[in-house]
């Protein structure tokens, strides 16, 4: 592995008669055959000075890739070269997700999520951007509350594994072009007003505690391409290689922004928009994310509803592979019609609730919170503008490309989702196209995966940054009838059947 992050164990020669090497110099000269140009900031010399004359001169130093040369960020006592840990992790605008992985052996030690801090600020990501607009104090209460997200989860992976944060050089973060800029304490009301550019696509390595961590290593996040084309995709396409390969592929990831990638090894094309937090759950009131209790798949055997959970637990919500399966499965029985609203009578578990159609998921005496679990018409029509969004998406860069859709040789699917999707019921609702089905590949979260891939092989990181020029960005605001589109993908699967034979032909097998 040619890994970002290394621990070194080094045996000097102390200072003496005839070498008044000064201490830092000693360090440097010893890794420079090896390393080539090493730096050592004044703070790490100011914090390890006094270290250096009580370790015998034999010390082990930690050193992180950042791009342009090897540097330090930890100097211990003795050897310790077998313990070299590092953080990689997804900045979600509704999840954040952070692994502990053991650089040594390349393997995940750790994982845990938590909800972004920055949700008490709004539910969507506008709302956060409006309050921190031109107003210092709340951009700083957003800053501080997405820094904590990653203080946090080093105190629950600390707690869990016993490595402490002191233990890790290097953070990598995957995240989207807002989130991007609220950690690093920059006002993204440039992404949402005229010319939607970004104040920065790529800032380089940072120290933890400067950013405001608790972490005495190195922070890194990919950059951005544009408004809606962040980290979180540049490091999801990592983990695709679909910029390795000649057929042409297509990158889907689709959560509170959709973001679709189509490309080869020759060219880049991309397109990306607001989605919502539909398949995280967030636009149901009793939606959640994939934890325990959350309904993660849904089926309906003769007329009856089948779920399951996440640890086979009481349910107490639903998530985002749940809501698919559901509406694939409603759709398929004709409990709602193409247009994605409830068909009254077709089942018991449809009924009014508060003034409006719903469909019951759990009764009160199945479900964990002891209330009834519901799907709302509303909910329905939510989750539709998410689907069309990105269906529409697809048929954009198809189109700018004069290619028809079976022109498309592999599908990534990526998004946090993804592992736990059920890829014919998105294909059945018309969230996915409908291609044979042994050309789609299930990235699951690609912005983690790619993160921990660029822990283990440091040349990857010039290859993210070189997609700031390579990746063509196509402004959506540019797409001829888009909003025509839109409304046409906003049934189920589409208004034009012909895009979706194989759901036809399961729509006539079902309701036989």
């Amino acid at each position: 592995m040619n890994l970002i992050c290394r621990k070194i164990y080094l045996e000097l020669n102390p200072p003496g008669s005839g070498d008044a090497l000064a201490d830092r110099e000693r360090i440097l000269r010893a890794l420079r055959p090896q390393y080539g140009n090493v730096i050592m900031s004044i703070d790490k010399l100011k914090s390890s000075y006094k270290l250096l004359r009580n370790t015998d001169w034999k010390l082990t130093v930690t050193i992180v890739n950042n791009g342009y040369a090897w540097e330090i960020v930890r100097i211990e006592q003795g050897d310790t070269t077998d313990k070299n840990y590092a953080y990689a992790a997804d900045l979600g605008s509704t999840t954040v997700v952070m692994q502990l992985v053991d650089l040594n052996s390349g393997k995940v030690i750790g994982e845990e999520s938590i909800f972004n801090h920055q949700i008490s600020f709004g539910d969507d990501i506008l709302s956060r951007i409006i309050y921190a607009k031109d107003n210092d104090k709340h951009l700083k209460e957003i800053q501080e509350c997405t820094l904590q997200n990653f203080n946090e989860l080093m105190e629950i992976l600390h707690s869990k594994t016993g490595i402490p944060e002191e233990e890790c050089g290097v953070l990598i973060i995957g995240g989207n072009t807002t989130m991007t800029h609220f950690l690093f304490g920059i006002d993204p009301w440039c992404l949402f007003y005229t010319p939607y550019t970004p104040a920065f696509n790529s800032i380089g390595f940072i120290k933890g505690r400067t950013l405001g961590l608790s972490f005495d290593g190195l922070v890194y996040c990919f950059p951005s391409v544009a408004n809606y084309l962040g980290g979180d995709i540049i490091s999801g396409l990592l983990s695709s290689e679909l910029y390795k390969h000649h057929e042409l592929a297509l990158f889907m990831d689709i959560g509170t922004n959709g973001e679709m990638i189509l490309g080869n090894d020759e060219f880049l094309l991309a397109a990306a928009g607001a989605a919502g937090p539909a398949l995280e759950g967030g636009i149901s009131k009793q939606g959640m994310k994939a934890s325990a209790g959350a309904v993660d798949s849904v089926k309906i055997v003769d007329n009856e509803m089948i779920i399951t959970t996440i640890n086979n637990v009481d349910p107490i919500g639903i998530c985002g592979s749940g809501i698919i399966d559901l509406l694939a499965e409603m759709f398929l029985e004709g409990w709602i019609d193409y247009s994605g609203t409830f068909v009254p009578g077709k089942s018991q578990r449809i009924v009014m609730r508060e003034g409006e159609l719903v469909v019951i998921y759990a009764w009160e005496h199945e479900s964990g919170s002891h209330e009834e679990l519901v799907f709302r018409q509303s909910d329905i029509y939510k989750f539709l503008d998410t689907k069309a969004a990105a269906n529409t998406m697809v048929a954009f860069l198809l189109d700018t490309l004069g290619l028809e859709l079976n022109g498309i040789q592999r599908v990534y699917a990526a998004g946090a989702f993804g592992a736990h999707l059920n890829l014919e019921s998105a294909i059945t609702i018309g969230l996915y196209p409908d291609l044979p089905r042994d050309r789609f590949v299930q990235v699951g979260n690609g912005s983690l995966t790619g993160a921990g891939l660029l822990l283990r092989n440091a040349e990857l990181l010039t290859t993210a940054e070189s997609f700031i020029d390579k990746i063509v960005y196509l402004p959506l605001a540019e797409a001829k009838d888009f909003l025509m589109k839109m409304h046409a993908a906003k049934f189920l699967p589409h208004t034009n059947f012909d895009l979706y034979p194989s759901v036809m032909e399961k729509l006539k097998q079902r309701r036989r």
